[in-house]
């Protein structure tokens, strides 16, 4: 997994409170900062669009919460296939102990 743009939020990731945005899918993961909408942020083969165009889940990520938004696209299964290779990525180990949520269900809940 690439991980894209990490160093815009990664200073937050030491406050007792933050709030960015993140989005994913199997190539990797890109992340904005929370005034950013998730629509206005990509990669080449890594894309959130509204209505479902996009390749990409979209999540808000908050202390000891990566919370998934629907996709049609994107079953529990691939969400939570994807939620593993964030939070075991070497670079994104302040997620490593995460609870991670896809539509309000649990995925994953260390």
């Amino acid at each position: 997994m690439i991980v894209h743009d990490f160093e815009l939020v990664s200073a937050q990731t030491d406050l007792d409170y933050f709030q960015f945005k993140l989005i994913a899918n199997e190539r990797g993961v890109v992340f904005l900062p929370g005034t950013t909408e998730h629509r206005d942020a990509g990669r080449p083969n890594i894309r959130y669009a509204d209505n479902y165009a996009g390749n990409a889940l979209a999540a808000m990520v908050t202390p000891g919460l990566i919370e998934f938004r629907f996709h049609r696209a994107f079953s529990d299964e691939r969400a939570k296939s994807i939620a593993l290779q964030i939070i075991e990525h070497p670079e994104l180990r302040f997620a490593s102990d995460f609870k991670v949520t896809y539509q309000d269900r649990v995925l994953i809940d260390t």
